[in-house]
């Protein structure tokens, strides 16, 4: 169950309408979950340290105690989406066998030995309502439970005394009724422990040391018989200036696929709080100087090599290194059409030639506009493309030796983003971005779709269980 739970964040505390991210689960991937769960819950079974059980009969106090599960029949249970609701979770035919040892006491009269203890045909039902709590976290309650079991087959060894007999011909109903009170109590607790840890989960997540990544819930979980739907804020902040986006975000609606596990869709606008996030964090601007420029470049920065870009500058100053100050003077925009996206960068470029005194003397500022497009495809959990160069336009902002032609500076620059710039774009791409997924998954047979303003990522899922849930994605 907690399994289950923690998959739906795969995919952090105001709200919004529209959300970035969404996770959709599917029946196959509960089935799949529900398998591993089980199989798990066995093991745990096998190994738990049962507590004391005391009571008394017919005024003979007794206590099980070093109880050891030595057998667990456990046939599939049976969990399936309730529409609106949440989970329905109903195990039948569960056969467990304890053994342990026992004592009785009757006045002064004490007895002890070993037993054997096996519950037969007990079956159990419970609907948990899966919400979003005043946190913008996932949420699980209890809203019902019913257990019965059918038997219970109960031997003891060693013991004397007259009343002996009479204890053990009581003891099977006795104890029955006890376990099966006892057992929905023990299923509310497990939710409410379970609700604790969904309670303390994070709705923030470094990606780097400058960015964060925030997933709240911006609505309760979509029910239906076929799967249930987590939709996430999914925006970049920088660390250190966090703001909000200055555009809105945009309504998207990402296919059920009833052949994969689980579905991702991450939209547009998500991938436009990155850029803007790393914008404030200012991650977006660099120097270059001349020791920067590939030695193979025709160009030097220097006053000299610029004369054949712009003749005046050499004379007003000779022989000077130069500088470029580039930034980012507005939000990169991706764009997401029908199988290809699109990347827009707005540049700003100063440059400043460096006097003796090491002093920068301000020349001029450009503004370029430069246009990419590209595929995208995708690995295990990573997220690579591939870019072209499409369109560089080049104007002067500003001046301090007077206006020049910016014709031959353009072609200059368009050569300068093609042979240097690009390929370390391409190599970032193949490198790859990692998708949203917790630590202990890997996506198996992932399918990318790149729609008008989203992506979406359909896949089956392998599970190393058990997940931490404080761990970074």
């Amino acid at each position: 169950m907690r399994l289950f739970l923690l998959l739906l964040l795969l995919g952090t505390q105001t709200s919004q309408a529209c959300p970035g991210v969404k996770t959709v689960v599917s029946s196959k991937g509960l089935d799949y979950v529900t398998n591993l769960v089980t199989g798990w819950v066995q093991e745990k079974l096998l190994t738990a340290d049962l507590p004391v059980v005391s009571g008394s009969i017919i005024g003979v106090s007794y206590a099980l105690y070093d109880m050891k599960v030595v057998k667990v029949d456990m046939p599939q249970p049976s969990v399936n989406f309730e529409e609106d609701t949440g989970l329905r979770v109903e195990f039948s035919g569960l056969a467990i066998a304890v053994a342990g040892s026992w004592r009785t006491s009757f006045g002064i009269i004490k007895d002890g030995g070993a037993f054997e203890l096996a519950l037969f045909n007990t079956d159990t039902s419970s609907l948990l309502q899966l919400g979003r709590d005043n946190q913008a976290r996932l949420s699980v309650e209890c809203l019902t439970c019913d257990t019965q079991i059918g038997s219970v087959d109960v031997s003891f060894h060693g013991g004397a005394g007259f009343f002996i007999q009479a204890f053990v011909d009581l003891f099977p109903g006795h104890i029955k009724g006890i376990i099966q009170g006892n057992i929905c109590l023990v299923v509310e607790d497990q939710v409410k422990n379970l609700e604790e840890i969904l309670a303390a989960m994070h709705v923030d997540y470094h990606v780097d040391p400058s960015l964060i990544f925030r997933v709240p819930l911006t609505n309760a979980p979509v029910v239906k018989t076929s799967g249930i739907e987590v939709d996430l804020k999914g925006v970049f902040y920088s660390e250190t200036h966090p703001k909000e986006p200055p555009f809105p975000p945009e309504v998207f609606q990402l296919p059920w696929k009833a052949d994969y596990m689980i579905s991702l869709g991450i939209s547009q606008y998500s991938l436009n709080t990155y850029a803007y996030a790393c914008l404030t964090a200012g991650l977006f601007q660099i120097n270059v100087t001349d020791s920067m420029i590939p030695p193979s470049s025709p160009i030097r920065l220097n006053t000299s090599s610029f004369g054949i870009l712009i003749p005046q500058l050499p004379k007003m100053f000779p022989n000077m290194l130069m500088e470029l100050q580039v930034f980012a003077d507005e939000t990169p925009a991706v764009s997401l059409h029908m199988d290809s996206f699109s990347l827009v960068l707005s540049v700003a470029v100063k440059a400043y030639a460096i006097d003796n005194t090491t002093a920068r003397r301000p020349l001029f500022r450009l503004n370029l506009k430069i246009q990419f497009n590209g595929k995208l495809n995708i690995g295990n959990v990573t997220l690579m493309g591939q870019m072209q160069f499409e369109n560089l336009t080049l104007s002067l902002a500003s001046s301090e030796i007077g206006t020049f032609q910016t014709k031959t500076l353009e072609s200059t620059a368009s050569w300068a983003v093609k042979t240097v710039f690009l390929p370390k774009l391409n190599a970032m791409l193949q490198k790859g971005f990692p998708l949203p997924v917790m630590k202990g998954v890997t996506l198996a047979g992932p399918v990318l779709q790149v729609k008008q303003g989203f992506l979406a990522v359909f896949s089956d899922v392998q599970i190393k269980y058990p997940l931490r849930t404080q761990e970074e994605f």
